[in-house]
């Protein structure tokens, strides 16, 4: 059973995440507002896939997979395996993001 807590990131939104481990990598789900991301990490591959309400909206392989993590992640010391903590702030990235150019 994988993880749940819930992050209330000083806005009026309450933001529940959950954490799916499975044998082939990671895969973090964060719902806020009726609507849900996710990002899945293949450890096989190194795919990193983000989805937006079940859809595909963006795709990484490496090295690009691995930027896109260290981008986010700060000093974690996540190598080849993010964490949760790190697939969430890739999230988390996303979605300021997207708010911000009012996707």
């Amino acid at each position: 059973m994988g993880a749940a807590y819930e992050d209330s990131s000083g806005e009026d939104v309450i933001v529940s995440v959950e954490e799916q481990p499975s044998s082939k990598g990671t895969c973090v789900t964060v719902q806020a507002n009726g609507k849900s991301m996710s990002a899945e990490y293949s450890e096989l591959t190194g795919q990193l896939c983000l989805r937006q309400n079940g859809v595909m909206v963006q795709e990484w392989f490496p090295p690009h997979s691995w930027f896109a993590i260290a981008s986010v992640a700060g000093a974690s010391r996540w190598g080849t395996q993010p964490s949760a903590e790190d697939l969430h702030a890739l999230i988390r990235n996303e979605l300021m993001g997207r708010r911000a150019s009012g996707v």
